[in-house]
């Protein structure tokens, strides 16, 4: 819940209300406890929103999904260049990040939006920050509920300790491109991390950072697992079994 909006009386009365009998339902009491929030509550919220224009680069789902809401700002350098310095001149004004309901605007949109904020004054700024917040958590939530399962999981396993393997530095690339990171949770596992759009046939690779997991005493400080994708309507789950002298991988379900 907090992945859709870092306030926690948000996400504590939402989670209150359970069990909600249908989506709508839970949408409508959400929109509710938005509506309810506090400016203090709602600086919570923003401050947990990276930048327009710095897409961050975790593997959590809520890194996840600010990549997809701000994929239609372009990253050439003149555009980039006026988000930061109009980023910049909004924070010495408002003293908090610039928020907008990103996803669908382009990048002419959005610095047209952050320009015209300037022009505002607090008080009618912070009522449309609260809206920008209150779509964007809606949004959120409403893919935290009906979005497919992740394109590609793993799940990683210490033999030698016999319990998952935590924390275990991940990545997936596709050529020359890195297209996630993350560290596997307390069950070992990496869920939410690889983002749908983009997904496609093709070779990828799978990238275990054992080192870093058994403080360097591995002979394989990292593995690398190669695998095909032919059918990427297809969910993908691509488990490790590893110990300090080997490992095993295949394609799970």
């Amino acid at each position: 819940m907090l992945a859709c909006c870092a306030a926690p009386v948000w996400a504590e009365a939402v989670a209150a209300g359970r069990p909600y009998p249908d989506r709508t339902a839970l949408l409508a009491a959400a929109d509710a406890a938005l509506r309810r929030l506090t400016w203090n509550d709602v600086s919570l919220a923003i401050a947990a929103h990276p930048r327009i224009g710095e897409r961050p680069s975790g593997g959590d789902r809520e890194s996840n999904w600010s990549r997809q809401e701000q994929s239609g700002v372009a990253a050439d350098a003149d555009t980039l260049t006026a988000l930061k310095r109009a980023n910049l001149d909004y924070e010495r004004r408002f003293d908090h990040v610039f928020l907008v309901f990103a996803t669908g605007k382009s990048q002419a949109e959005i610095l047209d939006a952050l320009r015209h904020r300037l022009d505002n004054d607090a008080a009618t700024e912070q009522r449309v920050v609260q809206e920008e917040l209150r779509k964007i958590a809606l949004l959120r939530l409403e893919r935290l509920v009906t979005d497919p399962t992740a394109p590609l999981t793993t799940h990683v396993l210490d033999l030698e300790r016999g319990r998952p393997a935590a924390g275990v530095a991940v990545r997936l690339e596709r050529g020359a491109e890195m297209l996630a990171k993350g560290r596997t949770d307390d069950d070992g596992r990496l869920r939410e991390w690889v983002p749908a759009e983009g997904w496609a046939a093709g070779d990828y690779r799978l990238v275990f950072d054992v080192a870093g997991y058994l403080d360097g005493a591995t002979f394989f400080p990292e593995v690398t697992v190669g695998f095909r994708v032919t059918a990427p309507d297809q969910h993908h789950h691509v488990p490790l079994l590893l110990n300090r002298h080997g490992y095993t991988t295949y394609r799970g379900s």
